[in-house]
């Protein structure tokens, strides 16, 4: 399920080569904090957020420039003390707001160039709920039988497009068929995650054995692809498992425990991606797909796929990111030292990562507000328990920006370990050090320091971590 957690924090922006500027300012009445804060992602393949932060006055008034993607729709948040506002902003975008942050929601309001589409998604906060919210309701029809799923996952597509032609006078065309295209896609990565998904909540844990009636949803999702559509994040899920899940109906899957099934299930899509998607599309799904396994393959492998994608693509907007991304990877590929820095936990001792060598050392990335890492944290109780006399230690780097709950979570929980904190969230030296691109991450280091394995166990995996843990301290 890592995966899955993964996939959808990354996709929620764009990436191009051009850049434009929103304008933004406004009047807040009962100002709750001295500061308003936009915050978007603008890379398709990474999750790279954009911060920018604009002084509120005295008398509620702020006013903020910043550059955005050219000639594209962007979803973002406008944050105000502990109220949060979606924005899709476009380029060129000038925007007056006015507020009361006593009722926020029901009184944000937008004048302006680019107010049809500000005012349009606030209504539809006040009345649906926010759009980035759809993915939660349909998310949870996956438990329902097949039949009942693809109803209630039609009838939710079906009100927002009620509602979207119902207030759809002044929107842009591009708008409208960018809500369109946002719906239809979703619905359609969901019905791709059903199989698999269904069946792991059926047996209340992971498996890769699907029923053959699980694929029966797929008659619902069809291949529909537009190079147009890569400013829609529904979109890019989408393109992300399509193949896939098309080859696991047709019995052509591959479990982990078969990694040369599963490179020849990779080519397959390649190959598909290639001869089947538009140019654009191609180029997106197979950047993004270079981007996430690097880390977990062989270097030969990743270092062949990418000369493929260079004669493809010689001036690809992705080189730079994959660039930088392979590099990492072999900065943190097994055997290489693992980057030092300083422990301060909550009880104030201070020590170096580095001075824990001559002992295992088991490093995990997370944060209060992830589900799986809590979860998770609370499983290696258990393996704590099944390992009490070997030399390892278990290291814990929260992300949290506020260490009030973390600290909350450790205390209720008792979990034992060394607790430290990145101060910077995902902007953290650290972070960036260990190239964490989703949470939970984590790392095994051996007694010299070095990283131990290519592709760290989760505790979700019980019996290979023990297994690869025991190996080291002997």
């Amino acid at each position: 399920m890592r995966c899955l957690c993964l996939i959808l924090f990354i996709f929620t922006g764009s990436i191009t080569f051009g850049k434009d500027v929103v304008k933004l300012s406004g009047k807040i009445d009962h100002p709750l904090s001295d500061s308003v804060l936009i915050s978007y992602n603008d890379n398709r393949i990474a999750y790279f957020p954009k911060e920018y932060y604009a002084h509120v006055d005295k008398n509620g008034n702020f006013s903020i420039s910043f550059p955005v993607p050219a000639g594209i729709y962007i979803q973002a948040d406008l944050v105000h003390g502990r109220k949060v506002s979606e924005m899709i902003l476009h380029s060129g975008d000038s925007l007056y707001m006015t507020a009361d942050a006593a009722h926020f929601d029901s009184t944000v309001h937008y004048k302006g160039r680019g107010s049809e589409v500000a005012n349009f998604v606030c209504l539809h906060t006040l009345e649906r709920g926010r759009m980035n919210r759809y993915t939660i309701k349909i998310k949870a029809a996956i438990s329902k039988p097949s039949g009942d799923f693809l109803k209630e996952i039609a009838t939710e597509r079906f009100g927002e497009e009620g509602f979207l032609n119902l207030h759809k006078a002044g929107l842009p065309p591009g708008f409208i068929r960018y809500c369109t295209a946002y719906f239809q896609y979703y619905n359609y990565f969901f019905t791709q995650q059903y199989p698999q998904v269904h069946e792991m909540i059926k047996r209340r844990k992971y498996t890769d054995s699907i029923p053959e009636e699980n694929f029966r949803v797929l008659t619902e999702m069809p291949y529909v692809f537009n190079d147009t559509l890569l400013q829609v994040p529904s979109y890019l899920l989408y393109l992300t498992g399509v193949f896939e899940i098309k080859l696991k109906a047709a019995g052509y899957g591959a479990s982990g425990n078969d990694p040369d099934k599963m490179r020849q299930v990779e080519d397959s899509i390649y190959r598909l991606c290639y001869k089947i998607l538009p140019p654009k599309s191609a180029e997106y799904y197979i950047a993004q797909s270079l981007y996430s396994k690097v880390k977990f393959q062989d270097a030969a492998r990743t270092d062949s796929l990418f000369n493929t994608f260079k004669k493809h693509w010689p001036v690809s907007e992705y080189l730079p990111l994959l660039n930088k991304q392979i590099s990492m990877a072999k900065r943190l590929a097994k055997g290489q030292p693992a980057p030092d820095f300083s422990i301060i936990t909550p009880e104030g001792k201070s020590l170096r990562l580095s001075d824990l060598k001559g002992k295992v050392v088991y490093l995990s990335f997370w944060a209060s507000g992830c589900k799986q890492c809590v979860g998770e944290m609370i499983n290696e109780k258990r393996i704590k328990g099944q390992l009490k006399n070997t030399q390892v230690e278990f290291v814990y780097l929260s992300i949290d920006e506020d260490t009030t709950t973390s600290n909350l979570l450790v205390s209720k929980f008792n979990l034992g370990g060394i607790f430290t904190h990145a101060k910077g969230g995902w902007y953290a030296k650290e972070v960036q050090l260990y190239g964490v691109q989703g949470l939970p991450a984590y790392f095994l280091i051996d007694k010299e320091g070095k990283f131990a394995l290519q592709n760290t166990p989760s505790p979700g995996d019980p019996k290979q971590l023990i297994s690869e843990i025991e190996q080291l301290t002997r």
